[in-house]
């Protein structure tokens, strides 16, 4: 969950006017507080979790094979954060009545606001690129030899495709978002 906080600091910092306002409004402070640990936290924890498990198996299954986990794994997380989005927000309509208690508002919004994560838009924003750590580190432990060691070029190889697969799911969610922005 640490990977959340620099993400995090940063959208605060690049917001006009956020840290200001978060400094001086106890209630914006306390309902950002609580969006950020029932919404960031939930979303980024439940994700990361499915993705160690799912690279547990990959370990197992996939080890002759690591491009099909990759692929998989990026369409799993992005499919997981879009999923873990919809039951937070339609729960926060019920519990805190957020998009004023009503469930299809909550579903209306989904879409729309995960389109604009990409460009952290939004403090979704925060949460989506919160999962790039954790998927580079799951995928890093996929591509890597079962000794753990590996020649320098091997490596860098190594570590070059799991960095670029980690940022597999951002892409993905912006793409499904749109046409889950475009179904509702």
């Amino acid at each position: 969950m640490a990977s959340i906080l620099p993400f995090l600091l940063v959208y605060i910092l690049v917001t006009p006017g956020f840290a200001t306002l978060l400094l001086t409004n106890g209630t914006a402070l306390s309902r950002f507080l609580r969006q950020v640990l029932t919404n960031g936290f939930v979303v980024v924890f439940l994700v990361n979790y499915l993705g160690f498990v799912s690279a547990s198996v990959a370990l197992k299954q996939y080890r002759h094979r690591p491009i099909v986990y990759l692929v998989l794994d990026g369409l799993l997380r992005s499919v997981a954060f879009i999923g873990v989005h919809i039951a937070v927000y339609v729960m926060s309509a019920d519990l805190f009545g957020s998009f004023n208690g009503s469930r299809a508002t909550a579903l209306s919004v989904v879409g729309p606001t995960l389109e604009r994560s990409f460009m952290f838009g939004n403090i979704s924003g925060v949460y989506l690129y919160a999962l790039a750590p954790g998927t580079f580190i799951a995928l890093l432990g996929v591509l890597t030899e079962p000794s753990g060691e590996a020649s320098k070029p091997t490596m860098f190889r190594t570590m070059i495709m799991a960095l670029l697969f980690s940022l597999t799911p951002i892409l993905l969610v912006t793409v499904l978002s749109y046409a889950l922005g475009l179904a509702t």
